[in-house]
């Protein structure tokens, strides 16, 4: 796995992978960056899975019934340890797009987008005007950890000033297509302006067409979304079971990679060491 200096986007001879926060946008547009879903809840596997060696994190407020606190703990924690955060958000909304990012978090993850007006509402809800409707507070934990690394605390009286404009360069809005409609509908989704990234949600994609993930019509159907962003010059975000299983995407070009849930990680890791080979 190349791996880059998160500050200068040198190459390093070591191994260092770790997206820095703020950092995250950029770099998704310069090389295949991996990611793992947490659903754990206790902001110890922030550290554990940072050191495991991924690029960035991403917080899973969909399927997981954690708290708007646990939210916000876990990306605090992921600050501490300098590593970049998006929050897949319960569903397409103001309320949930504005507390996901006001935690700090680099980005959002929209699941089941299904037309370009709910990808349009998308990029809408995440950045500031002139761009979006974004409401801003100074008083916000996203605010306040970006002044204590920027300008220090408390933060001058003009910290205001450049703050929305930085955010609106930095926030990542991430889209997924994950059914029929949204399959349909993938080349006005891809062509909405201020969405960065088009993850195709495999798993609820197949259920939705009724066939299975090793089938040819669904084969087609991802290579299908896949075309359809890069020509619209979108990052591609896929998930898959091993970086061995994901290798055929790099090579296609997808840069959002994204390796099962923290919680099969624990699973699996777990089988590994229980089972016995001198049986």
């Amino acid at each position: 796995m190349q791996c880059y200096d998160t500050q200068s986007d040198l190459l390093l001879n070591q191994e260092v992978c770790m997206i820095a926060p703020g950092m995250l946008r950029s770099t998704l547009t310069t090389r295949p960056c991996y990611s793992t879903f947490v659903m754990l809840q206790d902001p110890l596997v922030i550290p554990l899975l940072k050191n495991a060696g991924f690029d960035f994190l991403i917080i899973d407020h969909e399927h997981i019934p954690m708290s708007p606190d646990m939210v916000a703990n876990l990306v605090t924690a992921a600050r501490t340890h300098g590593i970049a955060t998006i929050v897949r958000v319960r569903d397409l909304s103001r309320g949930a797009i504005q507390h996901a990012l006001e935690t700090g978090a680099d980005g959002v993850m929209i699941p089941m987008v299904e037309s370009a007006t709910q990808a349009r509402l998308a990029v809408e809800w995440s950045k500031y005007p002139p761009h979006g409707t974004r409401g801003l507070h100074t008083l916000s934990q996203a605010f306040l950890l970006d002044q204590t690394s920027v300008a220090g605390y408390p933060p001058p009286p003009h910290a205001t000033l450049n703050y929305p404009q930085r955010m609106n360069e930095q926030v990542v809005v991430v889209v997924q297509i994950e059914t029929d409609r949204g399959l349909a509908a993938r080349e006005e989704i891809c062509a909405v302006p201020g969405v960065d990234v088009v993850f195709i949600g495999t798993s609820d994609l197949s259920q939705s067409l009724g066939v299975s993930m090793q089938s040819s019509e669904f084969t087609t159907a991802v290579q299908s979304i896949i075309i359809s962003a890069q020509q619209a010059a979108k990052t591609v975000g896929i998930i898959g079971g091993s970086a061995d299983a994901l290798q055929p995407f790099v090579d296609a070009g997808v840069n959002f990679l994204t390796l099962a849930v923290d919680g099969a990680l624990l699973m699996h890791g777990a089988k590994i060491l229980l089972t016995r080979h001198d049986a």
